[in-house]
């Protein structure tokens, strides 16, 4: 009673998933670590799954619109853990474009019109949670693109059936770790200047 599920996430060669704060003060574009080939990848894989994950870190610092809009194909459905309600109504998460599940812990005082909301309790084990959520709404198949504490979570839960990993030729220094996965992929590829890894759960 749960979706398949697919984790995804671009990593430095040094092992970082998103560069340290100071860094993203001075410049808040988004900071590529995959190449554009590796993107239009992996926005091809939003349409074969039914559905897109993500935390409010990765929202609220890139505000990304969660599309499929390098490939053609239906947009994915998209999933948004935001315990505390912290998204702007602006955001493009909100804008009411797709299908869109907001996993809260608290009832909105001020929802937003077209925007579908789901309460858990965040106190207990998040990832089941998550899971039946997704199996109410009839959810197959989604895809957990971030930040790196919502995968870590999937990670920990062993809730996971798949991880696609790509390792671009930037290094960060410093910043935000990438999950820590203790599984050796069974297939690797070069996507240009990327490696990307595939990784089974048995």
């Amino acid at each position: 009673k749960r979706p398949y599920i697919i984790l995804k996430w671009a990593e430095t060669a040094d092992g970082f998933i998103a560069p340290a704060q100071e860094k993203r003060q001075n410049d808040p574009r988004p900071f590529w670590i995959s190449n554009s080939y590796s993107q239009q990848l992996a926005h091809q894989w939003r349409t074969q799954e039914q559905a897109i994950l993500v935390g409010t870190t990765t929202v609220l610092a890139d505000n990304p619109k969660l599309s499929a809009r390098h490939w053609k194909g239906k947009d994915p459905i998209r999933i948004v853990l935001d315990r505390e309600l912290r998204i702007p109504h602006h955001f493009h998460v909100m804008d009411g474009s797709v299908k869109t599940i907001v996993i809260c812990g608290t009832e909105p005082i001020d929802p937003v019109a077209g925007v579908l909301y789901e309460q858990i309790d965040f106190s207990d084990a998040v990832v089941p949670q998550i899971c039946q959520v997704l199996h109410r709404h009839q959810i197959l198949s989604v895809m957990v693109e971030g930040g790196a504490q919502t995968l870590q979570s999937f990670l920990d839960a062993g809730l996971w059936d798949e991880a696609r990993i790509f390792i671009g030729s930037r290094y960060f220094g410093k910043g935000t770790r990438s999950p820590r996965i203790q599984r050796i992929p069974f297939q690797k590829e070069q996507v240009a200047t990327d490696t990307l890894l595939y990784l089974r759960h048995d």
